[in-house]
């Protein structure tokens, strides 16, 4: 109800208040009706406004899930590829650890295979832009579903988190340690004697040892994929989607 129209039914009760003419008992219904048409009025109002507030969230919110799922589903395709790449570290190095140890075979074929692991970094770059956007907003509770908006909480304020600091961890040290110092040791050859002679070095020994950083990311990884994978079930049964 406007505030003129308020204003009028106020109006019409002080009028009937007034009036000389009318018994208590006719002014006391009278002032009863009026009261009562603006109660059920404001009363209304407040249900209508309320309920148009509630499709404007279920608007925002279904947007908002199914942007979500795009999002989930190009991070989990960077997520399966980043996994692999630790994996493939791992294995790379631990070759060329044996190498330096003399208790692996030198082959051309398997360095060219694991030589871009040496100087790669592999860190995920997620897509929380549309999450960002919504817990700025202050509208991170048009997610009716309590549980699905804690798996996404979860997945952004602390899985995602855990992920970077260990991957970040490992990249701080290929940068500033590693890299550099293979930078500086390997001259362009390719020369069997000299990648031995450099994977011999017991600064490179030590080094190698990092690749059980994968044992800590890959796992990481796998969780982030399984609660990712989750969260889209949960949006595909809210819309009855596949």
């Amino acid at each position: 109800m406007s505030e003129h129209e308020i204003s009028k039914h106020t109006k019409a009760i002080y009028k009937e208040w007034k009036n000389p003419h009318h018994s208590w008992k006719h002014k006391l219904g009278e002032i009863l009706t009026e009261i009562f048409i603006i109660v059920f009025a404001i009363t209304l109002s407040l249900l209508v406004e309320r309920w148009r507030e509630h499709v404007h969230e279920q608007t925002i919110e279904k947007q908002f899930l199914l942007g979500l799922k795009k999002d989930l589903q190009t991070d989990l395709a960077q997520e399966t590829e980043d996994s692999a790449s630790y994996a493939a570290l791992k294995k790379g190095w631990t070759y060329f650890q044996s190498i330096g140890m003399g208790k692996g075979v030198f082959n051309e074929d398997t360095i060219r295979t694991y030589e871009w692991t040496l100087l790669n970094n592999t860190t995920f770059l997620p897509n929380n832009s549309r999450f960002e956007a919504l817990k700025s907003s202050g509208e991170i509770g048009v997610i009716e579903n309590d549980s699905l908006q804690n798996l996404i909480l979860d997945l952004y304020q602390n899985r995602i988190p855990a992920l970077r600091l260990s991957s970040d961890m490992f990249s701080n040290f290929k940068n500033q340690l590693f890299i550099p110092y293979l930078l500086q040791n390997m001259r362009p050859s390719s020369d069997s004697n000299q990648v031995i002679t450099l994977f011999k070095q017991p600064i490179m020994q030590n080094y190698f040892n990092y690749r059980t950083t994968s044992d800590e990311v890959i796992p990481l990884y796998h969780d982030l994929m399984e609660q990712s994978r989750n969260i889209i079930q949960m949006i595909n049964e809210e819309y009855d989607l596949k």
